[in-house]
């Protein structure tokens, strides 16, 4: 029989991880002067506050020009919205003005058909259980 032994494990070196793209950008942020912790810094102190600024500018100007945008497009769906109506007005009357009964008969005469002189006759049937 064999003895028992205990196997040798190879320690690897360790693998290099890496580097991604976020931890470049981060290096180079730490480079500038406006992400800087440092609060002894005179730049440091104000470069961040005019960025921040600077961003809530741009948000100002996007939103007007945004509203504005809106308020033309509302503008123009008023004006359509306004001849839409107008043409239904319009469309509206001259239905109900085509079907009054003068109207009717007016075009039948156009056609030879003249409206009844006595009224129509009305045919009985006697129901199967009067029978």
């Amino acid at each position: 029989m064999k003895a028992n032994t205990y196997k040798t494990v190879v320690e690897e070196a360790p693998k290099k991880k890496r580097p991604s793209v976020l931890d470049k950008w981060n290096k180079k942020f730490l480079r500038w002067k406006f992400i800087s912790q440092d609060e002894e810094e005179e730049n440091s102190q104000y470069i961040q506050k005019i960025v921040f600024v600077t961003f809530l500018g741009i948000l100002y100007i996007a939103n007007s020009f945004q509203a504005e945008k809106s308020h033309l497009r509302i503008n123009r769906l008023e004006k359509s919205v306004e001849k839409m109506r107008v043409e239904y007005s319009t469309l509206k009357y001259d239905f109900i003005n085509e079907s009054k009964r003068s109207q009717i008969e007016n075009k039948a005469k156009n056609l030879g058909l003249v409206p009844l002189e006595n009224a129509p006759v009305v045919i009985s049937i006697p129901k199967l259980e009067d029978q």
